[in-house]
């Protein structure tokens, strides 16, 4: 397995330095099973007891075979707000460690929070001073139950907003992050969630092309989108509920390989 600890040239001397140095809203793959397309293209040559070559790879990911690929796994620290951790951790076959406020206090610097996109508008300077008002607030009575000694902190954390950071660590096999970034690239997610998973997706790409290098909005897969409402945004081809402009590429692909028989 590879570990990687830097971050912006910086190599972190600990996971928890690592994710406190993320911006928030972000993942950074830390581990990973190396020349993963080769080991899923000699574990599925080993079921065919054929010579092992990487299009053994694009068979099995593209017909379902999702054994070959599950050998190969992929370890990601998340910092982001509880409100997406909560989203993301929906995931099955997945691993978190999350740390914990119950025993973590926050401080030194240690607690941050999200600010939406629409409070950064030109003429939304009150809204945006309320909202860094109320997340202050909720902090300075958290810091005062807790330096008090009113109440511990698994108790004086019920009253933190849902948009502080939290960090966590996130191991999945290949399957299992093609899988949840498949839901989570289309349109029709929530905005952060979606903005965090094309981070993820471009990371895992990069590292085995094979099998993560067909990985898009769903509309642009071979099973189309799977939305009973759409996002509207994208032009579908009603017979397959393919994009309309995915349907044209593979129209061309087709047309090329009758063409060269």
């Amino acid at each position: 397995m590879a570990i990687d600890f830097t971050y912006k040239n910086k190599e972190y001397k600990t996971l928890v330095d690592l994710a406190k140095a993320l911006p928030l809203n972000s993942a950074k793959l830390v581990q990973w099973t190396e020349d993963a397309d080769r080991f899923a293209a000699e574990a599925g040559s080993l079921c065919y007891e054929s010579h092992p070559h990487l299009g053994i790879v694009n068979h099995c990911r593209d017909s379902g075979h999702n054994t070959v690929l599950e050998h190969n796994l992929f370890s990601f620290v998340k910092k982001v707000p509880i409100f997406v951790a909560r989203q993301d951790m929906r995931a099955r076959h997945a691993t978190f460690d999350e740390r914990s406020l119950r025993y973590v206090r926050l401080d030194n610097g240690g607690f941050e929070y999200y600010i939406p996109p629409e409070l950064q508008r030109v003429g939304m300077e009150q809204e945006l001073d309320q909202w860094i008002y109320h997340h202050e607030k909720a902090f300075e009575l958290y810091g005062h139950y807790t330096d008090e000694e009113i109440m511990e902190n698994e108790r004086a954390r019920a009253l933190l907003p849902l948009g502080i950071a939290t960090l966590y660590t996130d191991s999945r096999n290949a399957v299992g992050w093609r899988h949840h970034a498949m839901k989570r690239l289309c349109l029709r997610a929530q905005h952060e969630i979606r903005i965090l998973y094309r981070s993820i997706t471009t990371q895992l790409i990069e590292k085995s092309p094979r099998l993560f290098g067909d990985l898009n909005m769903p509309c642009y897969m071979k099973d189309g989108c799977g939305e009973v409402k759409t996002c509207g945004l994208i032009p579908l081809d009603p017979k397959t509920n393919r994009a309309v402009a995915y349907e044209k590429i593979l129209h061309k692909k087709h047309s090329s390989l009758q063409f060269n028989k």
